[in-house]
């Protein structure tokens, strides 16, 4: 078990994402339905000189266009909902029975990597202020668990990356980013990262405690797919 790690993400995003995607979609259907039924003398009176082939013509051009109207809706709720090429969200960590002032989620992201076919530039953790007092956050860093290089954290604050000695007390509820930059001009090919940092700790410290949490290869898998963490091999 882990100290002050949750395994889960921010339902109210997920939640104010899915209604604005569904309010779209009722929108657009609405107001193809508004001119269908405002246009349909016409229709009618055009439908009665069309023979077999224009109808099926017809038909198959309305499939087309719906087909292509739900394909560009799934991508705009795929990117909503973060599930762009460019991150990839890993395997979440059991939480341990004692939580301190800050919870960590297990939910790694990383800007490029193996699967979205980038450089690795950034690794961001996300968490939350749990308690019902401010929190100064102190510090924050991942350190290699291959070879000890330390790369120390920002924060988003709130469109911006800052170092943390910038940012004002932590107000309860508030939710935290923490972005590791890779120190890389062009942030580091695949090779150069699981080198190392297929293997790391984050570590985090307030004004009460300290955050060890490890990322192990199961943990970065899902970005380097086939390179590291178990997998299924060919027979010599």
């Amino acid at each position: 078990m882990l100290a002050g790690v949750v395994p889960v993400k921010y339902p109210q995003y997920a939640l104010l994402s899915d209604l604005i995607f569904w309010a779209a979609t009722l929108f657009l259907v609405s107001i193809v339905a508004w001119w269908i039924w405002f246009n349909r003398h016409a229709l009618k009176a055009g439908a009665k000189r069309l023979t077999g082939l224009q109808w099926l013509l017809l038909v198959g051009l309305g499939g087309l266009w719906l087909f292509g109207s739900m394909a560009v809706a799934a991508g705009a709720w795929m990117v909503w909902n973060g599930s762009s090429s460019t991150t990839v969200g890993a395997a979440s960590i059991a939480p341990a029975a004692e939580d301190g002032p800050l919870r960590w989620f297990g939910n790694l992201e990383m800007f490029g990597g193996s699967a979205a076919g980038l450089n690795v530039h950034q690794l961001s953790f996300h968490g939350l202020n749990a308690s019902q007092r401010e929190v100064r956050l102190i510090s924050a860093a991942i350190r290699s668990a291959i070879d000890g290089s330390e790369i120390t954290l920002k924060v988003q604050a709130p469109d911006q990356l800052v170092a943390i000695d910038q940012i004002n007390l932590v107000p309860s509820g508030a939710p935290i980013k923490l972005t590791a930059v890779m120190p890389k001009q062009g942030g580091f090919t695949a090779d150069e990262f699981l080198a190392s940092w297929s293997r790391f700790n984050f570590i985090a410290r307030d004004d009460e405690r300290e955050y060890r949490i490890p990322f192990n290869e199961a943990a970065i898998a899902p970005f380097f797919p086939g390179r590291v963490g178990p997998r299924v091999t060919k027979k010599q």
